[in-house]
């Protein structure tokens, strides 16, 4: 049975994963143009139930990339008969290429790291598609600053302005949440609907805590997300416009996910950006994306 869907990447936050499950395959992406295929086979109960189990970056079996509406395979496990890998990328093919990105978001069940004081949603943690997914192993109640500072550096202004060294804007933040989850760390599942029925954050954290250093790390921690966080769904439209305006910085990553966009709220604004990088691109070449 063919199953269509996206869900975001969590642990950390690295976007939305555009999935679709064939029965005897799973294809994973996240511009709607590379597919990693994982063949289901090749999945024991450990590998399909792990954390990683929806991340297209591991444990693949090839690569499809469809591309002015032609395929391209490249095989990753060398011991699969030339043959088979062909006619599967054949019949993979002839399913995604009716898929339309992005798809609709299925992870409605959330696991969040809960705020010491009052029990409320701090940190989003962990997400799934099924109910009953809700029963499997959880990861630990630690939340982890989305990409590592090396490959998605935070500029910080005030500590440019101090001349003195402090340590990445990812990981104060991350200290920041751990203190406000307390020494011993509670999460809880919740379930996010539309109407909702639970307050819980529109992107990944509580950002109105009312530390001034903590709310000011949480502002320049998703405004530097701000491109891979309008891939989510469901944002209200004052996030989403914030969201916009903070990303239009980033114009190579915007141009990146920018088909994966759900809705958009200025598109002049986005579509200035789509021109500066090509502008950019055509007088610097092509840049080094994060």
């Amino acid at each position: 049975m063919l199953r269509a869907y996206s869900r975001r990447l969590l642990s950390p936050y690295v976007g939305m994963v555009q999935v679709v499950e064939l029965g005897w395959a799973r294809a994973l992406s996240l511009d709607g143009q590379n597919w990693a295929i994982r063949y289901t086979e090749h999945e024991n109960k450990l590998t399909s139930h792990a954390r990683h189990s929806h991340d297209p970056r591991v444990n693949l079996s090839m690569i499809l990339s469809i591309k002015d509406d032609q395929p391209k395979t490249r095989v990753i496990r060398l011991a699969m008969d030339p043959e088979q890998v062909r006619q599967d990328s054949e019949r993979l093919f002839e399913v995604l290429r009716d898929i339309t990105a992005p798809l609709k978001a299925a992870d409605c069940y959330e696991y969040w790291l809960l705020d010491s004081h009052d029990n409320k949603p701090l940190a989003l943690l962990h997400s799934c598609v099924d109910e009953e997914d809700m029963h499997k192993p959880v990861p630990h109640s630690e939340w982890l600053a989305a990409i590592p500072a090396a490959e998605l550096a935070i500029p910080d202004p005030d500590a440019s302005d101090t001349g003195l060294y402090q340590p990445p804007v990812n990981y104060r933040l991350q200290q920041c949440i751990e203190e406000i989850a307390g020494p011993k760390p509670q999460a809880s599942w919740f379930k996010r609907t539309e109407p909702a029925t639970v307050d819980l954050p529109p992107c990944l954290m509580n950002d109105g805590w009312g530390d001034p250093e903590y709310q000011r790390l949480c502002d320049l921690y998703l405004q530097r997300l701000s491109p891979r966080l309008l891939m989510m769904h469901n944002l209200p439209r004052t996030t989403r416009e914030k969201l916009e305006q903070a990303a239009v910085k980033y114009v190579f990553e915007v141009e990146m996910y920018h088909q994966l966009y759900p809705e958009v709220v200025d598109n002049t604004l986005l579509n200035a950006a789509l021109v500066e990088a090509r502008l950019k691109r055509t007088n610097d070449g092509e840049p080094q994306r994060s």
